[in-house]
């Protein structure tokens, strides 16, 4: 230790002291003392600023929050946590939002710098009927909730990807705060118009009957606000300013690309100019395949190649994930034909036959993913590739996006579909491995027996602060959003009927007798006992798939050829039996669509079902004869969110509560229900708000009424002490 000291002591005598030391307590008391001097002034800035930007006189901040902001001035760390504050300056949002909080004078530049600040009264023109006209500058960025629609009278801006520039067309928007929002980015000086969106009050109104669907937008209402005030003042849109300007309780998330997202963009909109693009998307869950190939659609949809007034191209899109489908219900893989950019997440275009969105072929795999039948799946998607390539003009290029599923037998069918495709460009979009999913992916694209060699690009996973809903959740809200689509719209947009689905009106097939609606049905993966299908498939979702040629049936066919087996359950259902879960062949059928079996009447021998299908598309299929129509069976979700409809309906019609916002009915935004437990119902005798409900409304008509596939139970009816309520479907009920 003697000899340790002076080496100690020449070290602090060789280090330079400008002063005396501050200790942590002093340096405090130096805080607070600036912070008594600076709190007045701080709140005589925020009044005469809010003052001067609004033209009017607003409310200033509250001693307690000045003193938090400007402590954390002091302290180094950022008032706002995201980069949404300093994307539009504070005049925009006059109309309905407030006007942003000044930075003092002491805060130190914020990472985001904001841009040169609009003015109200030259920038900003809020008309009568909600549409607001803006003027912004080259650079600007602006981010909006809600649903809206935006037209360019003059300039050049850039959302989600597409391009857009000067045109009378509108181009519709919806943009949730369960995912990430677009950004409109000003390219040139641009005039554009915000127009409210005519279909947002119905996509709305599904909270009604389902609480996932409740607070996604901006609403955020104050409580003495009912539910017919809120639909005739509610916007359907805000600009936010700030961070703060969102809903309460609500993470609000821009669309963040990364540079080497761009940058691959970019080449690939210039080699599609060339030759034809066929790119393969692939990499693990949750890294951004889905947004990547939506921006990348969205550019190639719009983009002009610097010729003005250029008609927008043709992109087809091979959407091959099951459980999170971009361009329909879950469990159907679907080829489609985009000219028009896509705007809205997935749940907000279940299906689109428009247009400008021509689903030409698809397949239902019964499943959420590939697992059940991998070689089924990967008949389906080379079946839809070929499509492509016999329908197609030349040219036209195309996306592929791939599922989740990066190892062991996932790794294969990636691998194969590779191989049998030959895609020109193969990106994987993940940066971290793992090492011999990307050595595997590599040897496919340069596979010594391949007549091809694919460019094989890594690409970082895209960034996300917070996963606010699973995919069970998210699977919820698209599945539900396809079934109340409105089969009747005529408009640009897709409306929804916020209708119970128990009280729509059902197809009445029947199942019997020489005027039969379809062959039967078919199960894949699993076969049920005949005494067991009606129970099975009651309250059900299933496929309906159209037979092209009578060898779609291959295996299933008897004796003597060409002749199918069909039995009968007790009912008389037509049962194509498939003992060893044997499927039809994709190049001889295709889907139609989903339909669920509202109930089965054995009196009448018809099935009810409710799909959101075009009239036209039935009709056409039905008037083929029923040798062309298979139900489908398989493994699908089981629609818990049908059966309870009714009940929270009920409750919220006694509420007055404005549409969209449902708390105390179910899951807030913030809760996330685990996969094993989304059928589970609250104990009807514990203290929440919907057992409440049921149970003081035990003689209410409303929620008593005989209902299809729900039975209804209060207090410790029909179960023992200390269980859980599960769903039932049921039961017979018509």
């Amino acid at each position: 230790m003697s000899e340790m000291d002076p080496h100690k002591r020449r070290k602090l005598e060789s280090r330079s002291s400008p002063g005396p030391r501050v200790s942590a307590v002093s340096a405090f008391a130096a805080r607070q003392t600036l912070l008594s001097q600076q709190t007045v002034t701080a709140d005589v800035t925020v009044q005469e600023t809010l003052t001067t930007e609004t033209g009017r006189p607003g409310r200033p901040k509250s001693p307690r929050k000045t003193k938090r902001k400007v402590v954390q001035a002091l302290a180094g760390v950022d008032e706002v946590p995201l980069a949404v504050a300093s994307l539009v300056p504070a005049g925009f949002g006059a109309s309905h939002s407030a006007p942003s909080t000044p930075v003092l004078a002491s805060t130190p530049a914020s990472p985001h710098p904001e841009t040169r600040a609009f003015r109200a009264d030259r920038n900003y023109q809020h008309n009568a009927d909600d549409r607001e006209k803006l003027r912004a500058a080259e650079g600007k960025r602006i981010v909006i909730l809600g649903s809206y629609g935006v037209q360019v009278y003059k300039g050049e801006i850039t959302i989600g990807g597409a391009v857009l520039t000067e045109s009378k067309r509108i181009h519709w928007v919806h943009a949730p705060h369960c995912h990430a929002l677009p950004v409109i980015r000003v390219v040139q000086d641009s005039i554009i118009e915000l127009h409210p969106h005519p279909a947002a009050r119905c996509l709305r109104q599904l909270s009604r009957l389902n609480p996932a669907f409740g607070r996604l937008w901006n609403e955020d209402y104050p409580e003495e606000v009912t539910s017919t005030k809120a639909d005739q003042v509610a916007p359907t849109f805000q600009i936010l300013v700030t961070s703060q300007d969102g809903p309460r309780r609500a993470t609000i998330q821009e669309l963040k690309v990364p540079a080497e997202w761009n940058k691959k963009l970019d080449g690939l909109v210039a080699a599609t100019q060339k030759t034809t693009q066929v790119v393969f998307l692939c990499g693990p869950k949750s890294s951004g395949k889905s947004t990547f190939g939506r921006l990348l659609t969205n550019r190639l949809v719009t983009d002009h190649g610097g010729v003005k007034k250029k008609p927008w191209s043709t992109v087809s899109v091979l959407d091959l994930d099951p459980g999170q489908p971009e361009y329909g219900p879950p469990g159907v893989v679907s080829l489609n034909r985009l000219s028009a950019p896509v705007l809205s997440p997935p749940f907000c275009h279940p299906f689109d036959d428009g247009p400008n969105h021509a689903q030409p072929r698809a397949h239902a795999i019964a499943a959420i993913s590939p697992a059940q039948d991998p070689a089924h799946f990967i008949e389906c998607a080379l079946d839809l590739f070929s499509h492509y390539r016999q329908s197609t003009p030349a040219g036209s290029p195309l996306v592929i996006n791939t599922p989740g599923w990066i190892q062991g037998t996932g790794l294969d069918i990636l691998a194969d579909l590779i191989q049998n495709i030959g895609p020109t460009e193969v990106i994987y979009m993940s940066q971290d491995g793992p090492d011999e999913t990307v050595e595997r992916l590599k040897s496919a694209c340069s596979s010594p027996s391949a007549t091809f060699t694919s460019t094989f690009t890594t690409l970082p996973s895209q960034p996300s602060e917070n996963a606010p809903r699973t995919p069970m959740n998210l699977r919820t809200l698209q599945t539900m959003s396809y079934f109340h689509l409105d089969s009747r719209q005529e408009a640009q947009h897709q409306t929804w009927n916020p209708t119970q689905l128990s009280e729509m009106r059902p197809w009445r097939v029947r199942y019997t007798g020489s005027d039969k609606g379809f062959v039967g049905v078919l199960c894949y993966d699993y076969q049920p006992a005949l005494n067991l299908l009606r129970e099975s498939i009651n309250g059900m979702i299933l496929a309906l798939v159209r037979i092209e040629n009578d060898a779609a049936f291959r295996d299933l066919l008897g004796s003597p050829p060409l002749v199918v087996n069909v039995a009968r359950t007790e009912e008389g259902i037509p049962v194509l039996p498939n003992p060893l879960g044997r499927t039809l062949d994709p190049r001889h059928s295709r889907a139609l669509g989903l339909v669920l079996v509202r109930g089965v009447d054995t009196e009448r021998g018809e099935l009810q079902l409710l799909t959101p299908l075009p009239v036209a598309d039935i009709v056409a299929a039905a008037g083929e004869g029923a040798s062309n129509l298979v139900l489908v069976a398989g493994k699908f979700d089981t629609p818990n969110w049908a059966y309870a409809e009714g009940l929270y309906w009920a409750l919220s019609a006694n509420s007055d509560r404005p549409a969209g916002d449902n708390r105390g009915l179910g899951a807030d935004e913030g809760e996330s229900e685990s996969e094993d437990d989304e059928d589970d119902i609250e104990d009807a005798s514990a203290k929440g708000p919907l057992s409440r409900g049921l149970e003081t409304r035990k003689a209410n008509d409303a929620t008593t009424h005989s209902a299809p596939w729900v039975e209804l139970h209060h207090g410790s009816q029909k179960r023992s002490v200390g269980s859980r309520w599960r769903v039932r479907r049921d039961l017979g009920r018509a």
